[in-house]
């Protein structure tokens, strides 16, 4: 590689020094730099977007790593075909020091020598500021613009020392910690959880310190991965590893959350693990009054021995009680312990496992002892949903994750109704049993596909938890007991629900449930990008957000569903007769379907046409002909009006446009636009039917001029 490197300097030489001069050389820190005030007001986005310039900087990722001479991998994955590394800062001093660099495709990637980059090396690269899902900065470097190579460091940089706590309060991100965007660092003295053996995991295991500040560790690198593009037979530490130190890159998950990048195998150490315990099971499926339950779990040590292992066990949220496992004779590894009867009908244990191996670690299962307890409920009544999804502590497991159950319901969504997006989702129904909290379930598994809205009917199968959500899985009975029966009335909640945590029992437990939301507006026409549909570089898959009175947005899925309603994810959907695009100021009186949770996301997901209500699209009409020689803001017209109304507005440059209705204690209700508009004259025409009467502003903002009006909304 080194003598390619050199023959090619000295080729390209005169070429890179012409082809890059044209464009301004820039620090990462002045790219990456946003004041505080900004960064608070969750404005994060360099001030630089769209810009094209010049970066140097040391490489600390290599682009490419060799299983043998003939077998090249990506050292970071970024999507197939994608080369992708990190630059850091020589100049800087810590702060806003790192930024990545990447290519869209492998040809792009190899005429400019991405391919050639490696550890250590400084580099002068060529590209557009871009800010990827709207939360982390990188450089889209330019076809036609080839890197030119400096000299090489004997090592890389020292990271950053810092701590957990400086990205997040417990699980809480630092709207801060913007300023170590990209930057390579050290975190020391942590302990390892959540741990995923998938090989699906973009996030393998969490870091945690002894306050309970937590980050997740993402496997971008091959080496930290047991995705397809692994470069080692590698496993996530087991939950309670004592680990030295993690040092990597730090970037951020889609929600906001940060996350630490290690790069290579030298990138973190682990002193000491503790017991692992396995599965925990209990001897019955459903549990009645009196009945003496049998928990077992296999626990082992794999540098030295276990010296305990105790059941700790409390009711409906009482005292705890701590029993004593013992091994069984045929398997020393088989740890059993014995809840006595309990008399209470209803009543809810939750219960966890303690471990302690000769190091004097310990270990429990599950990790989380707060929320995340197993759960056991004695009844001597008959099985309902509401039990089978109850989930208290805040976890999103019942007690009767994968354990046989039987339960009765009305089918309030079948196949028709929701038909999967055709690739990662598949088509559903859903069951419910009344209209409250915890009455609505998923029902998995081809022996659904003959279920179909109003039957009422009984099923066996097992629960489990996919992706976070609670299912009825591995059918073995389906009785159909009635046809055309009623369905419930679909529950009013507010949009901000949708944005808790996941197992948050404010959201769970309407999880399955027909829902709906009242007097919304359509805040983003696509929730993971920008409008427009699913390119290289754009995500879109079929969700925008609307929000309500309360302004903070909710997800909705388009895909999934059977009706016409869709934010252009695909080009030949807008093109199809009969559908309909949504855009951003669009309106609904109601928006019904069965609330969801997947991808990491609660959402909403309407069924077919009628869970669309009131559809009221935003008007913007640009008056043809009419040329805007100065910057003005007419009265909205009719004024008083109850509920639509218009604006008309004039500018005579190119620009961005924002236009916004606020109160009068000036806080912001309603956004009709903040987008690109070129020179002319608009009118904005919308709806308030959301708002309460009484007297409004509207403020209109592009480039330096900026004016507002009042108006008056009488109902």
């Amino acid at each position: 590689m080194k003598t390619k490197l050199t023959i090619l300097l000295l080729f390209f030489a005169v070429t890179v020094a012409f082809s890059q001069s044209q464009y301004p050389l820039r620090t990462i820190k002045e790219i990456q730099y946003v004041p505080d005030s900004l960064v608070l007001q969750g404005k994060d986005a360099s001030l630089h977007v769209g810009d094209t310039v010049r970066v140097k900087g040391i490489v600390m990722a290599s682009s490419i790593v060799s299983v043998n001479p003939y077998n090249y991998k990506r050292l970071m994955w970024a999507g197939d075909n994608r080369y992708n590394s990190y630059l850091y800062d020589s100049a800087g001093t810590g702060e806003w020091s790192g930024i990545n660099i990447i290519v869209n495709d492998s040809v792009t990637g190899q005429s400019i020598y991405m391919d050639l980059i490696d550890t250590c090396q400084l580099v002068t690269v060529t590209g557009v500021v871009t800010e990827y899902l709207n939360k982390y900065t990188e450089l889209v470097l330019l076809p036609n613009y080839p890197i030119d190579f400096g000299s090489t460091t004997p090592k890389r940089p020292e990271p950053i020392e810092l701590k957990i706590s400086d990205f997040a309060t417990g699980t809480t991100p630092n709207a801060l910690a913007e300023k170590y965007e990209n930057a390579y660092v050290i975190i020391r003295n942590v302990i390892s959880s959540d741990r995923n053996t998938s090989t699906s995991a973009a996030n393998p295991f969490s870091i945690i310190d002894q306050n309970g500040n937590k980050i997740a560790v993402h496997g971008q690198s091959c080496y930290f991965t047991k995705r397809t593009y692994k470069m080692r037979s590698w496993d996530p530490p087991i939950d309670g590893s004592s680990i030295s130190y993690i040092r990597g890159i730090m970037g951020q998950n889609s929600d906001g959350t940060f996350v630490i990048r290690p790069i290579y195998p030298d990138d973190m150490l682990i002193t000491t693990t503790p017991c692992i315990i396995g599965t925990v099971k209990r001897d019955a499926d459903l549990v009645k009054p009196n009945q003496p339950v049998v928990i077992t779990t296999k626990i082992t040590d794999n540098d030295g021995y276990v010296q305990s292992a105790k059941l700790i066990y409390k009711v409906n949220g009482q005292n705890r009680t701590v029993i004593n496992m013992t091994k069984t004779t045929a398997d020393t590894t088989i740890y059993t312990a014995t809840i006595p009867g309990i008399s209470a009908d209803s009543a809810m244990v939750d219960f966890y496992i303690l471990a302690k191996d000769n190091d004097n670690q310990y270990s429990t299962n599950p990790v989380d002892t707060t929320k995340g307890n197993y759960l056991m409920q004695v009844l001597k009544r008959s099985l309902t949903i509401q039990d089978v999804q109850y989930s208290p502590l805040g976890s999103g497991y019942s007690a009767y994750n994968n354990y046989k159950v039987t339960i009765s319901g009305v089918i309030t969504a079948d196949t028709t109704d929701l038909q999967g997006d055709g690739n990662t989702v598949a088509r559903r129904v859903h069951m419910q049993n009344g209209s409250g909290p915890w009455s609505g379930i998923w029902i998995y598994g081809l022996a659904t596909d003959t279920l179909y809205r109003g039957y009422n009917v009984t099923l066996s199968g097992t629960i489990d938890e996919s992706n976070g959500t609670t299912r009825l899985d591995t059918i073995t009975s389906v009785v159909v007991n009635s046809k055309n029966n009623p369905l419930p009335d679909p529950v009013l909640i507010g949009t901000r629900i949708a944005n808790l945590t996941n197992g948050d029992v404010n959201a769970e437990q309407w999880e399955s449930v027909l829902v709906k939301y009242k007097d919304v507006t359509v805040t983003s026409e696509n929730a993971d990008g920008n409008p427009g549909p699913y390119v290289t570089g754009n995500n879109n898959y079929g969700e925008i957000l609307v929000a309500d009175t309360s302004n903070v947005g909710s997800r909705v899925e388009l895909q999934e569903g059977n009706h016409p309603y869709n934010n252009n994810w695909d080009t030949l959907v807008v093109k199809t007769p009969g559908n309909i695009q949504i855009k951003k100021g669009d309106q609904f009186s109601e928006l019904r379907g069965v609330f969801f949770y997947e991808f990491s996301e609660y959402k909403l997901i309407p069924r077919k046409s009628d869970d669309f209500v009131g559809y009221k699209p935003l008007s913007v009409k640009e008056e043809n002909g009419i040329i805007a020689s100065n910057y003005s803001l007419s009265q909205n017209y009719p004024n008083p009006f109850n509920p639509s109304t218009s604006i008309r507005f004039s500018i005579p440059v190119s620009g961005q446009v924002s236009l916004k209705i606020f109160d009068v204690l000036g806080r912001e209700v309603k956004t009709l636009l903040n987008e690109e508009k070129h020179a002319g004259t608009y009118t904005v025409s919308f709806d308030m039917r959301n708002l309460s009467s009484g007297i409004y502003f509207y403020r209109l903002q592009a480039g330096n001029f900026m004016e507002s009006k009042k108006m008056i909304l009488m109902k």
